[in-house]
């Protein structure tokens, strides 16, 4: 499969795979091609809620307030192993884009850029929005050679199932939409005591 025809799209780390940064994992592929790709896990290990990462990083002035909505209390994961402290942005697209947006396909958005998250706090942004730290990236032909070796399994973008399923979950459910069974069924173990 050619990279360009990965994102967007998703993809679901292979049941062997044991790299930590990724076991388990569901990835969000944002860009793919000749340069590399970019990406983000979806279902990282959580941190802390949005609420504490923006009070506690004094990303917001102590006099700002901060809504009470459910993605201000979600939590905030490990978006991948690159960059551990840039926050990326998660969120169902609105119909003028925010800055620095980065199109998943026609629902999902993601952006880095700081006015994208002074927006959330002024009441301009997204309501329904997760926060992720770090992303995924791949160097030139290194995907298709992981992909190629059966470390992933590409997958189409459910913008319900990244921005909805629970993340302890989503691994499961992404593996079960995508080929209507659950990942065990890869196991080379299966069946052996």
């Amino acid at each position: 499969m050619p990279t360009d025809d990965l994102a967007p799209g998703m993809l679901l780390a292979a049941p062997s795979l044991r790299d930590p940064n990724f076991m388990h994992s569901v990835v969000l592929l944002g860009r793919a091609g000749d340069e590399g790709a970019l990406g983000w896990v979806v279902n990282g290990r959580e941190l802390m809620s949005v609420r504490e990462l923006l009070t506690s990083s004094d990303l917001v002035p102590a006099s700002q307030p901060i809504p009470e909505t459910p993605a201000f209390a979600s939590a905030v994961r490990i978006g991948g192993p690159v960059a551990p402290a840039a926050g990326w942005l998660l969120y169902r697209r609105l119909p003028a884009p925010l800055p620095g947006e980065i199109a998943i396909g026609a629902d999902l958005g993601v952006t880095g850029e700081l006015a994208a998250f002074s927006a959330l706090l002024e009441g301009r942004g997204p309501v329904d929005f997760r926060v992720l730290l770090g992303c995924a990236g791949w160097a030139p032909g290194q995907l298709e050679a992981e992909i190629g070796a059966g470390a992933w399994l590409p997958a189409a973008v459910s913008p319900e199932l990244v921005m909805d399923a629970q993340a302890s979950f989503l691994w499961d459910e992404a593996y079960h939409l995508a080929v209507g069974t659950e990942p065990a069924a890869f196991s080379r173990h299966r069946g052996k005591a």
